[in-house]
């Protein structure tokens, strides 16, 4: 699970690597901006970070299914959490209605850019944006963007077992279930040892389900800066 931002924390600074020219030309910044026929996926910049985004952090109900700290926090800290992250191997990007732009979630892709891999975090801040399909629309934008214009190779989510949404959202999404992790976290509430499962999909997996039109919900329209409106499949 990610490490969730604290009171009074700081942007870590990002590790030193010594890059060849080529290499450094690859590794630029990736600012998402995709959406599908209701929702927007767009990367989080600080100043627009308000009370009620840096508050779903602390809801019980929503820190419940993430099993992460429920400190309470200022909004400058949690702005200073959001500029920590270098949009290359840590993405925050916020869940938006299309419709009016209010912020409905947040989303943080963490990719390993040697193994092309990357993991997938999801939090729906208010009760009432909750199972009605935003989650599974905001992933299906996310692992589009994932595969066919990151060009990575296996996307994974590894959400509590006794997160039913998630694991439903992990379902829907097109994951496979690859395996039960036993006790492997433990509650912080109770101390009670969790059971975590891990869903992923490869980047085979998901070409022939697109090849097939078996994407999932991918009928939907996926659109955003640069793309070109015909541009739909990996081919």
């Amino acid at each position: 699970m990610p490490k969730m931002p604290k009171f009074g924390s700081q942007p870590q600074s990002p590790t030193k690597r010594v890059v060849t020219p080529l290499a450094a030309a690859r590794l630029k910044p990736v600012f998402v901006d995709r959406w599908s026929e209701r929702y927007h996926v767009r990367t989080l910049k600080p100043d627009e970070v308000t009370p009620e985004i840096a508050n779903w952090l602390t809801a019980p109900e929503v820190m419940e299914g993430l099993n992460a700290p429920r400190d309470a926090m200022g909004i400058d800290a949690f702005r200073a959490y959001v500029a920590s992250f270098d949009n290359l191997r840590r993405n925050l990007v916020a869940i938006r209605r299309k419709s009016d732009d209010a912020p409905l979630g947040l989303m943080m892709l963490e990719i390993d850019l040697r193994h092309k891999v990357g993991s997938l975090h999801i939090v729906v801040g208010e009760a009432e944006n909750r199972n009605i399909g935003v989650a599974t629309d905001a992933v299906t934008v996310m692992v589009r963007h994932f595969f066919l214009e990151r060009k990575m190779e296996k996307l994974t989510f590894q959400p509590l077992a006794r997160n039913t949404r998630a694991v439903e959202v992990c379902r829907s999404s097109g994951l496979q279930l690859e395996g039960t992790l036993r006790s492997h976290r433990i509650d912080g509430r109770t101390g009670e040892r969790l059971d975590q499962v891990v869903f992923g999909m490869t980047r085979a997996e998901f070409a022939e389900r697109d090849e097939m039109g078996l994407d999932p919900g991918f009928s939907a329209s996926y659109d955003g800066p640069g793309i070109d409106p015909s541009f739909r499949r990996m081919r």
